[in-house]
């Protein structure tokens, strides 16, 4: 997307980076789900959907400022791309690092 193509391939493109940022956010929800006990569960997915509303509410001003600065279209797509690559870091570390809730002990369980 950062050099000049057909238009059609540019939609199409967009398209599909639509289609996996729906997604993403649907397994991030899972995620979350799964690798924290229940007694924070609510709490854990509330800041999850809020730390990706916050994104999604100031990701059009920082595009606008990049354009604002004369950097280009390039410049939008090069800064959201990274900030997909350490997302997608981030959670491969949480997955590797933690287990699911499933296999801990519920906090007060009595081991037999």
């Amino acid at each position: 997307m950062t050099y000049p193509s057909s238009a059609a391939l540019v939609y199409g493109a967009l398209i599909l980076a639509g289609v996996g940022t729906h997604g993403t956010q649907c397994l991030i929800i899972s995620s979350v789900a799964t690798h924290y006990p229940a007694q924070l569960r609510g709490t854990s997915l509330g800041f999850a959907l809020g730390a990706g509303r916050i994104g999604a509410v100031a990701a059009p001003q920082v595009g606008g400022w990049l354009l604002g600065a004369g950097l280009g279209v390039g410049s939008n797509f090069l800064l959201f791309a990274g900030a997909s690559a350490a997302s997608a870091v981030l959670l491969l570390l949480t997955h590797v690092t933690t287990r699911p809730a499933s296999t801990r002990p519920i906090v007060g369980e009595l081991a037999h």
